[in-house]
């Protein structure tokens, strides 16, 4: 039986909803610019290396013999009130995609007790591991594999005091003045502390990124460990 999970609720075991095939899963379009230049030949291309979100359409139905016009307000309170969040399909529960329900849902009604639809995600380009578990590193100099099949964004908590200098495969970024913590996250391209605090003042260099396969993480300064969130991706 093919279902998905969306913001913490199963489509078939919570509102019955039966899903006849698999949805078309898209790639994402890089986004690359082109300029044509008199007297040249073919294009100038400028890649900046980034994805445009992808639109999934998943063709539902239900039915309900009791009440089956409440049975489709629950179904779009669901979808709609959840804002963005987790989806995740029954034929891949490790992997998870972060979308949102953004189109009109047009709930055909077939026969008195039974109603076809489709579901309309707008998702962000990749897809995330479901288990995102932190990556506990003791000692410097160690080798962190990502099995993604793109540049993953940490989240990396330094726990240590004063200068620190942290490299991810020879890119490194520079922390002064360190007190006890700080977390840098790729994600969001910040820098703070525990309790939120701004601490961008402290880093300089570009944030951290980890490409598929083996990374070397290193460190010098006085750092007693890093604990890294990878948030693996595919594409």
């Amino acid at each position: 039986m093919l279902s998905f999970n969306f913001a913490g609720k199963n489509s078939y075991d919570d509102y019955g909803i039966l899903i006849p095939q698999r949805p078309v899963i898209p790639s994402p379009k890089r986004r690359v610019s082109t300029i044509n230049i008199p007297g040249r030949d073919s294009n100038l291309k400028f890649d900046e290396k980034t994805y445009d979100d992808i639109t999934l359409n998943v063709e539902c139905s239900v039915k309900d013999k009791q009440n089956l016009a409440d049975k489709i307000d629950d179904i779009k309170a669901w979808l709609f009130e959840a804002g963005e969040s987790d989806l995740i399909f029954s034929f891949q529960e490790d992997k998870k995609y972060i979308a949102q329900v953004v189109n009109a849902i047009d709930f055909k009604q077939v026969y008195k007790y039974f109603s076809e639809f489709p579901i309309i995600f707008n998702c962000r380009p990749f897809k995330y591991a479901v288990g995102n578990t932190a990556v506990i590193i003791n000692q410097s100099k160690t080798i962190v594999t990502n099995p993604g099949t793109i540049e993953s964004e940490p989240v990396i908590s330094i726990y240590g005091s004063g200068d620190i200098v942290l490299k991810i495969n020879g890119q490194q970024i520079s922390l002064k003045g360190v007190s006890e913590k700080i977390i840098v996250d790729s994600v969001i391209q910040d820098c703070y502390d525990d309790a939120g605090n701004n601490l961008n003042g402290k880093m300089s260099g570009e944030f951290l990124k980890m490409k598929p396969g083996e990374n070397i993480i290193e460190w010098s300064g006085n750092v007693t460990k890093v604990e890294l969130l990878p948030n693996w991706r595919w594409l």
